[in-house]
């Protein structure tokens, strides 16, 4: 592992670089990081990611200016383990747990994180997405699935957050080639609905709402409630609806909606409106992910995962066409 230094201007992603960057083992320099803002330099939660990626792996050096426009990365060896950290809540858990998912299957060690801060933001892949969309990814890849696991301890919204999440990932000692020929046809859609600290009476507004976008759709639909109260409901009040369609072929998609934050500016979003949002959001996504010439098009993050198994590692592919939001 180990290489020439690669240099990017930007805060584009940054993630990305420093994943590939850590399982590459190449350094990476990322200059001009928001140079001309306001605020230059890189944000709390990216720095938050850097020491992340720290603490999963022995040997990394990272070397911030003065300014914080600038970073310089060398990756160490990744190692894995057992740690607790607090993201904060300037971002969904899923900014963090998306580069852990992809670079636990090459940890020395299991993987088992207990991150805490918020687990769903507007404009944000959930955490419960990342359950129902990654998780089945990380499966047909590896072999071995027993450890693999992801609880929601406690669901937090902003802008309080609160939430927390454990992630287990086993030991993977090679990845297998995955065939997917056909997505198939819709077969069934669930769902959940969660409130934190309010009403359970808006989850079911929210899932009579959907329900009427989806029964001309498919008949066989059933959302569950999930009530959060107390430690277990995070720091801040909310309510939303995440929504899955299986297909015949084991294809997941996937469609989410959440109400406005506490103390955020103009009118609430009633829970009528959140679960016809949820609903027509999975729809489009059954819509738009057709081929995967029409994915390539929409850049929908949950094949992160699948593209780059495939690019950076030397695989067995005899056939693969993936055609879901979520093989």
């Amino acid at each position: 592992m180990g290489g020439e230094e690669l240099i990017f201007e930007g805060c584009n992603f940054f993630r990305q670089r420093l994943t590939f960057s850590v399982l590459s083992g190449r350094p990476v320099t990322i200059q001009n990081i928001r140079k001309d803002d306001d605020a230059p330099g890189i944000k709390d939660f990216e720095a938050k990611l850097l020491s992340l990626l720290e603490r999963i792996t022995n040997g990394t050096r990272v070397e911030i200016n003065t300014t914080g426009t600038e970073v310089r990365f060398r990756p160490g060896i990744i190692i894995g383990g057992v740690l607790t950290m607090d993201c904060g809540s300037d971002r969904c858990l899923s900014y963090f747990l998306e580069p852990m998912i992809i670079i636990s299957p090459f940890c020395k060690n299991a993987m088992t994180l207990k991150l805490k801060g918020v687990t769903n933001a507007p404009n944000e892949i959930s955490v419960d997405a990342i359950k129902s969309t990654w998780l089945s990814v990380y499966n047909k890849f590896v072999l071995n699935d027993e450890k693999l696991d992801l609880k929601i301890s406690a669901r937090g919204l902003k802008p309080g957050g609160g939430g927390c999440i454990i992630f287990s990932a086993p030991i993977v000692k090679t990845l297998r080639p995955v065939q997917r020929p056909k997505s198939g046809k819709i077969c069934k859609i669930r769902g959940q609905a969660y409130v934190t600290k309010v009403t359970p009476s808006l989850a079911y507004r929210m899932i009579d709402a959907a329900k009427k976008m989806l029964h001309g759709y498919i008949s066989d639909v059933y959302i569950t409630v999930d009530q959060r109260k107390g430690d277990a409901g995070g720091n801040s009040p909310g309510y939303g609806l995440f929504l899955t369609a299986e297909t015949t072929e084991g294809v997941v998609y996937h469609g989410e909606a959440i109400s406005k934050p506490k103390g955020e500016a103009g009118d609430p979003i009633v829970p009528e409106d959140v679960g016809a949002n949820a609903a027509s959001a999975l729809l489009e996504e059954i819509y738009r992910v057709i081929c995967i010439w029409i994915f390539l098009l929409s850049s929908r993050k949950r094949r992160l995962a699948e593209y780059l198994a495939m690019i950076a590692f030397i695989l067995d592919w005899d056939f693969c066409r993936f055609i879901s939001s979520a093989v």
